[in-house]
C-alpha cells in the first residue's frame, strides 16, 4: 500500500500592498509635533517672546510710554481666555530675568532693560546712589535708552560724566560719573609753557637727564640689596637623641654619649 503524498501547498499570491506604491496620507491626517505657525505663534512662551520684542521696539521710540494688557493682546491677536491668563501671570512675574515691567498703579506694562536708566537724570541718580566709582557699559544703557549716545555728548560737554571712546570710530564705550566742581581752568600761559617742554625721543636720554638733575627715574633698574653674611662658621650644636628613658638605671648603665660623631 503506497503512502499518499500530501498535496502541495499553494504558492502565496503577491499582495497588492507589496507591489504597489505606498499611498501617502492625506494632508488633513498629518500629525504635527507643534502647532503650525500662524504669524504670532501659539505657544505661550512664543507669545511672551513676541511681547518682549514688541515692547522693546516701542521703547526705542518712547521709553516712557506704558501699554495696557488689552494693547498687548490686540497686538498678539490672542482671544483664548486661558492663554490670556497665563500671559498675564508671566508679564507680572517678579523674576529678575523678566524683561517686562509692570506698573500696579497704572495696570500697564513696558520694556524693562538691564538698567532702569532712560534719560540723563536717571544716569545721574544711579551714579549718586552707587557706593563705588564703577562705570557702566554704554551698550547696556542703549538697551533702554535709545538716545544715549547723543545725550552723553551733551553731558560730557558739561563735565557731568567721563566717557571712554573707541579708537576706531570714537563711539562711546563706557561712562563714569564726574564732578564738575573738580574741573579747574588752567592758565593759558601755563598750558603754553607746558607744551613747550620737549620730551627726548630716546628713553635713555630722558633717564640720563633725570639722573643728572638728581632725580630717580621710574624706569631705572632696581638694585638688589646684598645681605651681609657672617663668614665665621657657627659651631654646630650637638643634636641629642629623643626622649631619654630608663633614667632610673642611670647609675648602672654606661654612658657612651662622648663617642657620638
Amino acid at each position: 500500500m503506497h503512502a499518499l503524498n500530501p498535496p502541495a501547498a499553494p504558492s502565496p499570491t503577491p499582495s497588492n500592498t507589496s507591489t504597489s506604491a505606498k499611498r501617502k496620507r492625506p494632508e488633513d491626517n498629518v500629525v504635527h509635533s507643534q502647532p503650525r505657525e500662524t504669524g504670532t505663534g501659539s505657544h505661550i512662551y512664543t507669545q511672551l517672546t513676541y511681547t518682549i520684542d514688541y515692547l522693546k521696539g516701542r521703547a526705542a521710540e518712547n521709553s516712557e510710554k506704558w501699554y495696557s494688557f488689552k494693547d498687548l493682546m490686540d497686538y498678539l491677536n490672542v482671544t483664548d481666555a486661558t492663554i490670556r491668563a497665563q500671559l498675564q501671570n508671566l508679564y507680572r512675574s517678579t523674576n529678575p530675568s523678566n524683561r517686562i515691567a509692570y506698573n500696579k498703579d497704572r495696570d500697564s506694562y513696558r520694556y524693562r532693560p538691564k538698567y532702569d536708566i532712560r534719560k540723563p537724570a536717571d544716569l545721574k541718580a544711579y551714579f549718586q546712589a552707587q557706593k563705588s566709582a564703577q562705570g557702566l557699559s554704554v551698550k547696556d544703557l542703549k538697551d533702554g535708552w535709545s538716545t544715549v549716545h547723543d545725550d552723553l555728548k551733551v553731558m560730557e560737554a558739561k563735565n557731568e560724566v567721563l566717557v571712554k571712546r573707541s579708537q576706531k570710530d570714537q563711539t562711546a564705550v563706557s561712562v563714569w560719573d564726574n564732578d564738575p566742581s573738580l574741573m579747574n581752568i588752567m592758565d593759558p600761559e601755563f598750558i603754553n609753557e607746558f607744551h613747550k617742554i620737549q620730551i627726548p625721543p630716546n628713553p635713555d636720554d630722558l633717564r640720563n637727564s633725570l639722573m643728572a638733575a638728581g632725580l630717580q627715574p621710574s624706569s631705572a633698574p632696581r638694585q638688589a640689596e646684598v645681605k651681609k653674611t657672617d663668614n665665621k662658621k657657627r659651631k654646630k650644636a650637638v643634636r641629642r637623641g629623643g626622649k631619654q628613658t630608663n633614667t632610673h638605671m642611670a647609675s648602672i648603665l654606661k654612658d657612651f654619649s662622648h663617642m657620638r660623631k
